[in-house]
């Protein structure tokens, strides 16, 4: 992929995630929802934590704790 492709990919990927981001604020602003559950459900979409960690700005170990504990109970 050339330098340029890789940069527009780059581009599209960042305004995809604050899209996300946005909805997902545009989505649960009628109730009080917490983070994990925000988690929770951007985990059902079949995103990992990294990508995760980006759309809510948080860093990738955090999420991938959260997640962690989302899986035991």
């Amino acid at each position: 992929m050339s330098k340029e492709n890789n940069n527009i990919t780059q581009s599209i990927d960042r305004k995809l995630s604050i899209v996300i981001s946005l909805l997902l604020k545009i989505a649960n602003e009628c109730e009080e929802v917490t983070l994990k559950e925000q988690i929770r459900e951007l985990s059902t979409f079949g995103l990992n934590s990294s990508e995760i960690a980006d759309i809510l700005s948080k860093k990738v170990g955090y999420i991938s704790k959260e997640l962690s504990e989302l899986k035991k109970k």
